[in-house]
């Protein structure tokens, strides 16, 4: 082939080559690692991006909270602060509980302490918390706001401990049973902190406070009380989240429609914390009387599941937890369902 043949040829290969599609050569790809699993060692997964992932997965693991958030409510002297320190102190004795396990008490009515001393011999497994606050030269002696703060200081001071207790290796006593007596003083507390300090009444202490032209004249902002109400009821919810059970006691008042008395009687607390409750007890006493309607001198203190959310089959039934009689050694008998642990 001449020169010039050769030159013409060699020029259309190179279009073809131009034009047409080349094969492309396949890019080495690493083949993937095997990694062997050591026996015995299972391989640590990666840690998940989500941080709710995370909770999700400690909470298949997460101990059983308590769901045991219970109103105690009767007269005076039926029972209420004696049928929870009794569950506690029977479950101490039994073993249920370990031997230093402890109830803490905020004891506002001194009930708490007077039970402890009158049943138990002051025993360390019930501590006793004194919640009040004295003022210096002050006509109503009790300093609100500082009562208030020190109600929440042992109620976060609780929450701590409950905490500590269930970090994984703790061998201490624990708190298994957190009581506040007399709840609706606590709620006064807050009535009267809302009156003299929150709404600047310009009252120097409760009794100015309380005065009737002060009372008049001023539309209260209940809210305010409601809150510092519930701020121990939020404490007292994350206690049992920790595994404490939490009892409130309170007295009962006079229920009230259209400024008038019904005859029927209410718990004596800020009114919404019914619906904060998952168990209310409601105590009473009934005197027996024989077939012609005479007293006999025995008297029932009985116990009757007013709600029982946790437990239907509780809800309405009523339990006899101490009898006395004339002449008659009395027979005390708790509740059953608070010392089994069955609310």
């Amino acid at each position: 082939m001449s020169g010039f043949g050769a030159m013409k040829k060699e020029k259309i290969e190179r279009i073809k080559e131009a034009i047409e599609p080349q094969p492309v050569e396949a890019p080495q790809v690493e083949a993937p690692k095997v990694i062997k699993k050591e026996k015995g060692k299972p391989t640590k997964p990666a840690a998940p991006s989500n941080p709710l992932e995370a909770e999700l997965a400690n909470l298949a693991t997460k101990k059983t909270q308590s769901h045991v958030f219970c109103g105690l409510v009767g007269h005076e002297n039926s029972g209420k602060s004696g049928t929870a320190m009794d569950a506690h102190m029977h479950n101490v004795s039994n073993g249920n509980y370990g031997p230093e396990d402890q109830m803490w008490v905020l004891d506002f009515d001194n009930g708490g302490g007077a039970c402890r001393s009158a049943h138990y011999n002051d025993s360390p497994n019930v501590r006793i918390w004194n919640p009040w606050m004295m003022q210096v030269d002050n006509r109503t002696a009790y300093d609100y706001p500082a009562t208030h703060q020190r109600v929440m200081d042992v109620a976060m001071f609780a929450l701590s401990k409950a905490k500590e207790q269930n970090v994984e290796g703790y061998e201490g006593a624990r708190i298994v049973n957190f009581l506040v007596t007399a709840v609706d003083m606590f709620d006064q507390v807050c009535i009267n902190n809302m009156k003299i300090y929150d709404m600047e009444t310009g009252a120097k202490d409760a009794i100015e406070a309380s005065k009737h032209v002060i009372n008049t004249k001023i539309g209260w902002n209940w809210s305010i009380r409601s809150t510092r109400f519930h701020q121990l009821t939020a404490v007292c919810r994350q206690l049992m989240n920790q595994g404490v059970n939490v009892f409130w006691e309170t007295h009962l008042s006079p229920e009230v429609f259209a400024d008038k008395e019904t005859g029927s009687w209410r718990p004596k607390w800020e009114k919404q914390s019914d619906n904060m409750l998952n168990q209310i007890l409601w105590f009473s006493k009934d005197s027996i009387r024989n077939d012609d309607g005479k007293k006999t001198g025995e008297v029932r203190y009985n116990v009757r599941f007013y709600k029982s959310k946790t437990n239907p089959n509780l809800q309405d039934q009523t339990r006899t937890i101490f009898v006395t009689k004339t002449g008659e050694k009395p027979t005390w008998y708790g509740l059953p369902e608070l010392r089994d642990n069955l609310l």
